[in-house]
């Protein structure tokens, strides 16, 4: 697979993004946080793959998110869909780790319906994504069903990120920062893993 433009949004959504500055400049509001996203080498795919992992700095060995995406395009959209790993455990430290990552592909379980992200291009390699329209990205916070609302701005440099959760049956908001998005800063990049035999 050669696809010039799939390529160049994999090369900038794939890498090690950080907080670091927010996080120190306002210690208070924000947590220091990585977002790792590891672009995988496995034919099984048949598509552009990532391993996912994002976590507290603090506590590298504990992720509080873990997901594989595959990458696709319709058009002028590309499509980060979001899938369910069974026995996510055995992958944490994947992002730092790639030998850990062995055999993921065996362990895949669904694809989370309404939780693809879909992205569009706003100027010259920077995007805007949201997550798909439905309100059918559900997160079960304690008893309560809450949809996702969620939208990222991304470039080579930077991703912006702001992640929120609505009642299903109120719309009463129910988790999510009350003090703006998480501003991430690119600190590593996987550019080189990625040419026109990634697949």
């Amino acid at each position: 697979m050669g696809n010039k433009p799939i390529l160049e949004f994999a090369k900038i959504i794939s890498g090690i993004f950080s907080n670091k500055e927010q996080a120190l400049g306002n210690p208070k509001n924000f947590a220091h946080i990585q977002i790792h996203i590891r672009p995988l080498f496995l034919k099984s795919f048949k598509c552009y793959a990532f391993y996912s992992e994002q976590r507290y700095q603090h506590d590298i060995w504990n992720p509080y998110r873990q997901s594989l995406n595959k990458l696709s395009q319709d058009k002028e959209i590309f499509i980060m869909s979001n899938h369910k790993l069974k026995n996510k455990e055995k992958f944490t430290g994947g992002a730092l780790d790639m030998s850990i990552l062995t055999g993921i592909s065996k362990y895949i379980s669904h694809e989370k319906s309404g939780c693809s992200m879909l992205f569009r291009e706003v100027n010259t390699g920077s995007f805007k994504g949201n997550i798909e329209t439905g309100r059918n990205c559900i997160i079960q916070i304690g008893k309560k069903n809450t949809y996702v609302k969620s939208e990222v701005i991304l470039n080579n440099n930077s991703l912006i990120s702001e992640d929120s959760g609505y009642d299903k049956e109120t719309d009463k908001k129910i988790w999510g920062s009350n003090h703006g998005p998480l501003v991430f800063k690119k600190i590593d990049n996987f550019d080189d893993f990625i040419d026109i035999n990634w697949s």
